[in-house]
C-alpha cells in the first residue's frame, strides 16, 4: 500500500478508527497541514541521525531550553528532537491551544513536566484534573520512550486524535489565507463525531478560532510566497512505503517535499497537487490551489462539501507591481477582507484593526478618493435635528443613505444653469440646439447608460418613472392565458412593484389570490435562498407567464442570482425581467449576456440625479423587431418620419419603440452630470471598492455589536446583519436588524449627523457608496452607532 493510499485512508469517521489506522494518522499528521506552530519533519535533522536507522520522528518548535553543558545533547523544544522508536508507537508532539507543548503516546496525553539534561519528564494530563490526579509520566530520551510511573485510567484513544486535530485547528486558524467559514465548519464537525465527554466542545473552539483570527498578523504572501519552495519539478519520482505497510520517515519526508494536503478532521488528509516550482507566479499559485482545494467530509453517512482551504481572497501586491490600493478581489469566491485590512494594518504599525487610525490609512490608500471632490458633501450644521452639542458644526455629515437618494455632484449645478440660460435666450429653439438639444438628450447618453447595464445601445432608452415604466413593460409581455397566466415576485417586494404587478393581474381579468405566486425565506432566515427560488420555478414554471424579481431587495439589500434565475424561467418558457432600482450603478450588470427579457430601474439612488429622477429601462434585442401590442405615444414614432404627423404609426425598433414622450430637460440634466463624474473610472474599480468599504463596516459591526463577538458593547441592545455575508450577494447596502424600537435607535443617530434610513418592522439600512464615501465615514458611523446604542440602553434600564 502507497503513502498516499495511507494518507486517504485516514478519511474514515473518528469514531470508527481502530488502534492501527489511529496510528497511522498520527504519523501522517507530521506532514499534514503546517501553517502555524505545527509539526515538521525536517530533512537537516534526518541527515544528521540517518534515515536508515530511524523509523519515527518528532519534532517540535518552542523556546530553546538554555543547558549548563555544551556537550550534553540538547533537548530544547527548538532543537530537532529525534526518536528511535517502532514505526507504530503512535508519538505525536503538538502545540495546545496555549501554545504548550503535549505528548501524545498510546492513547494517552501529557503535559510537558521537567528538562534534564539527558532526559525530558512528561506528565498524565490528568494528574491535577479532580477525581483523577493520575500519576502516570513517561521519560523521553534521545533513543526510547519509557513509562516512568502508571496511570490510573484508561486511555483514550478517541481524545488524542480529536487533540491533535483541534491543534491542527487552531494552528491552521492563525494563518489569515485559510477562510473563517472552512475553519467553523471543520470545528463543527469535530465536536459531533461521536458522543464522548473527551471530544472538545463547540463554542469553546469557536472562540478560540475567533481569538486567534483576530490576532494574527501574518501576510498572505509569507504563506504563498513561491521562492520559498525548494521543490523542483523536474526531480518528481514516485513514492511508496516500506514492505511491512508502514511509513518510513523517509517515505514521509519524500512525499512532503513534493506534495501538498488538505487536512479535515472529518475527512482526514486528501493529495492536492505538487507544489509550484520556483518559477511560478504566486497568482497561478492561489488558481491552482482555488480549484483543487476541496476537502469532502463524511459523517453519518452524509456528505458536506467544505470550502477551499486556500484564501478566496486574491492580493496583486504579491507582484513585483505597486499600486495605490493592493486590494484585488476573486470575483467568483468570497473576499477575505481582514486579510487586506491586516496587511494595511501592519504597513503603517497598527495591531487594532478598529482604530481610526487605520480608517485614515485606507483612505490614504483609496485609489478613488479624489471622487469625493466630485459631489456636494452635507455639513453637520446642514442637516435638520442635528444636536450640535454633540458633535462639530463644521464637520461632515456621516452621508450613508445613498440607497434612497444619492448626493448630488457639483456639476449638477452649472449644467442646469446653462440650459436655464438657453432657455431664457432661445426658448423653442433649445430643442434642437447643441450644445445638449432637448429633444435628443435622452439619445446623448445612451452608450453610457448601455454600458453601465451591460446592454446594447438600442436595447436601453430613458422615459418616465420605474413604476409608470414597469406598467408599460408588463402592458407589453404579460399576456395570460388559462394555463400559464401567474405572475412569481419575491415576499415583502418594493411596495410599488407589488401594487404595479396586482393591478395587471386584474386588468388581464384574473384574480391575485390565484394569479400571484410570492416565494418566502425558509423559517429563521432573513433572505430567500436562490435554490428555494429556482426550486419553486422547477415546480410551478408551467403554469407561471411573468418572473418579476428585484436584483437587490431594498429591505434585506441581498443580491439575487439574475443570471441563474432567468435562465431556469426560460428552462420553464416563462419570461423575466428584473427591478434594478437598488442594482443600477451599484454592481456591474450584464442584462444582454444573462438573457434577461426585460428591465427597469430609476436613477436617483446610486446614479445621484435627484429625487424623481428619470427611469430607464431595458427589452432585449430578441425583441427588436417584434410590434406587440403594447401602450405608445409619439415619441415611439421613429424619428425620421416622427414630424409628418399623418398620424400613421411607424414604430421604432428595440426599446425606442416603448417609449412615449419627449424626454424632460430638468431630469437629463442631473443624470448627465453624474455621467460625467463616472466617465472618471469604471464600474469595475467602484465595485472594487464597494467590497471592501461594505466589508469594513460589516467587520466593525460584528466586532463589536455581533452577540457572538468577545468585545459586545452592548448588553441588551442586539443588532445583527440581515444582509448576506457573501460579497458575491451584497452590493454597498447592509441592512442592520434590531431587538428594540428602531425610531429610537434612528432617532439617535439623526442627533449626531448619521443620515441613514429605517425601514419597519426592525430595520436600519446603512449604505457606504463607493461613489463619495469614505473608511472614515465608515468609522465615524460606527461609533456615532455605539454611542447611540449605550445611550437607548441606558434608557431602557432606567
Amino acid at each position: 500500500m502507497d503513502l498516499l493510499s495511507q494518507l486517504v485512508a485516514c478519511k474514515q469517521p473518528l469514531n470508527q478508527i481502530d488502534q492501527e489506522d489511529q496510528n497511522n494518522l498520527t504519523a501522517a499528521t507530521t506532514v499534514g497541514l503546517n501553517r502555524g506552530e505545527g509539526l515538521k519533519v525536517m530533512e537537516s535533522d534526518v541527515n544528521k541521525i540517518g534515515v536508515n536507522t530511524m523509523k519515527s520522528n518528532v519534532v517540535c518548535k518552542a523556546e530553546e531550553a538554555n543547558f549548563e553543558s555544551n556537550d550534553s545533547p540538547k533537548f530544547g523544544i527548538v532543537e530537532s528532537f529525534m526518536l528511535k522508536m517502532a514505526p507504530d508507537s503512535g508519538v505525536q508532539i503538538f502545540r495546545s491551544k496555549k501554545g504548550f507543548e503535549k505528548l501524545a503516546y498510546d492513547g494517552f496525553l501529557y503535559n510537558l513536566d521537567k528538562r534534564h539534561q539527558k532526559y525530558v519528564l512528561w506528565r498524565c494530563e490528568m494528574s491535577k484534573k479532580p477525581g483523577y490526579k493520575c500519576s502516570g509520566r513517561v521519560r523521553m530520551t534521545e533513543d526510547s520512550l519509557d513509562m516512568y510511573s502508571s496511570h490510573s485510567h484508561p486511555p483514550n484513544p478517541l481524545k488524542v486524535v480529536a487533540d491533535i486535530l483541534k491543534a491542527r485547528l487552531y494552528a491552521a486558524a492563525e494563518d489569515p489565507t485559510n477562510s473563517s467559514k472552512f475553519l467553523y465548519h471543520e470545528a463543527v464537525h469535530l465536536a459531533s463525531f461521536a458522543g464522548s465527554s473527551g471530544l472538545p466542545k463547540l463554542g469553546s473552539m469557536q472562540r478560540v478560532i475567533s481569538r486567534k483570527r483576530r490576532h494574527t498578523q501574518k501576510l498572505l504572501e509569507e504563506s504563498l510566497n513561491p521562492a520559498s519552495s525548494s521543490y523542483d519539478s523536474s526531480n518528481v519520482t514516485s513514492t511508496s512505503a516500506s514492505n511491512d505497510g508502514n511509513c518510513s520517515i523517509s517515505d514521509l519526508l519524500q512525499t512532503a517535499e513534493r506534495l501538498q494536503f488538505l487536512f479535515t478532521p472529518s475527512g482526514g488528509f486528501k493529495e492536492i497537487g505538487p507544489q509550484k516550482a520556483k518559477d511560478t507566479s504566486a497568482e497561478d499559485c492561489i488558481d491552482e490551489c482555488s480549484n483543487m482545494k476541496k476537502s469532502k467530509a463524511s459523517m453519518d453517512d452524509r456528505k458536506v462539501e467544505f470550502p477551499p482551504l486556500q484564501s478566496f481572497f486574491a492580493d496583486a501586491s504579491i507582484s513585483d507591481e505597486k499600486t495605490e490600493c493592493s486590494f484585488k478581489p476573486s470575483r467568483s469566491k468570497r473576499m477575505e477582507i481582514q486579510i487586506h485590512l491586516q496587511r494595511v494594518a501592519q504597513d503603517i504599525g497598527i495591531s487594532d484593526l478598529t482604530s481610526f487610525d487605520l480608517a485614515e490609512a485606507l483612505d490614504d490608500a483609496d485609489p478613488l478618493k479624489f471622487l469625493r471632490n466630485e459631489f456636494a458633501y452635507p455639513k453637520m450644521r446642514t442637516l435638520p435635528h442635528v444636536d450640535l452639542l454633540l458633535v462639530n458644526a463644521n464637520d461632515d455629515a456621516i452621508y450613508m443613505c445613498g440607497n434612497s437618494l444619492g448626493l448630488m455632484p457639483k456639476g449638477t449645478k452649472h449644467l442646469m444653469d446653462e440650459q436655464f440660460e438657453k432657455w431664457a435666450n432661445m426658448g423653442v429653439f433649445g430643442h434642437f440646439q447643441e450644445p445638449l438639444a432637448w429633444a435628443k438628450s435622452d439619445q446623448s447618453v445612451l452608450d453610457s447608460i448601455a454600458e453601465l447595464v451591460g446592454a446594447q445601445r438600442t436595447e436601453v432608452a430613458l422615459m418616465n418613472s420605474l413604476t409608470v415604466n414597469l406598467h408599460i413593460l408588463l402592458t407589453a409581455f404579460y399576456k395570460p392565458t388559462p394555463k400559464r397566466h401567474k405572475i412569481f415576485i419575491e415576499s415583502k417586494a418594493f411596495p410599488s412593484d407589488h401594487y404595479a404587478i396586482e393591478s395587471q393581474i386584474r386588468l388581464k381579468g384574473f384574480t391575485v389570490e390565484e394569479s400571484l405566486i410570492c416565494v418566502y425565506p425558509r423559517t429563521g432566515d432573513d433572505c430567500i435562498r436562490n435554490e428555494d427560488i429556482i426550486a419553486l420555478i422547477e415546480e410551478q414554471g408551467d403554469t407561471i407567464a411573468i418572473i418579476w424579481f428585484s436584483a437587490i431587495h431594498y429591505y434585506t439589500g441581498q443580491l439575487f442570482d439574475i443570471r441563474k434565475i432567468t435562465k431556469s424561467g426560460h428552462d420553464k418558457g416563462c419570461l423575466v425581467g428584473w427591478n434594478l432600482a437598488h442594482a443600477f450603478a451599484n454592481i456591474p450588470l450584464s442584462l444582454h449576456e444573462w438573457d434577461v427579457d426585460f428591465a427597469c430601474w430609476c436613477t436617483y439612488k446610486y446614479s445621484c440625479s435627484g429625487a424623481g429622477g428619470i427611469g430607464g429601462f431595458f427589452v432585449h434585442k430578441r425583441f427588436e423587431t417584434d410590434k406587440r401590442k403594447r401602450m405608445v405615444g409619439w415619441w415611439g414614432h421613429k424619428e425620421e418620419t416622427r414630424f409628418i404627423m399623418n398620424n400613421q404609426l411607424e414604430l421604432d425598433n428595440g426599446a425606442a419603440g416603448y417609449r412615449i414622450s419627449n424626454p424632460p430637460m430638468m431630469l437629463m440634466v442631473p443624470l448627465i452630470a453624474f455621467l460625467e463624474v463616472l466617465s472618471k473610472t469604471t464600474m469595475q474599480d467602484l465595485r472594487t471598492k464597494s467590497l471592501l468599504l461594505t466589508g469594513y463596516l460589516e467587520y466593525l459591526i460584528n466586532h463589536f455589536l455581533s452577540p457572538s463577538s468577545l468585545n459586545r458593547r452592548t448588553k441588551k441592545v442586539m443588532c445583527t446583519i440581515m444582509t448576506p455575508s457573501d460579497p458575491e450577494q451584497r452590493g454597498c447596502q447592509l441592512s442592520l436588524k434590531f431587538n428594540i424600537d428602531i425610531s429610537l435607535v434612528y432617532k439617535e443617530l439623526v442627533k449626531r449627523g448619521v443620515a441613514v434610513d429605517k425601514r419597519y418592522p426592525d430595520v436600519i439600512r446603512v449604505t457606504p457608496v463607493h461613489l463619495y464615501n469614505s473608511y472614515t465615514d465608515v468609522h465615524r458611523f460606527m461609533r456615532a452607532l455605539l454611542d447611540s446604542l449605550i445611550v437607548v440602553e441606558g434608557d431602557y434600564e432606567k
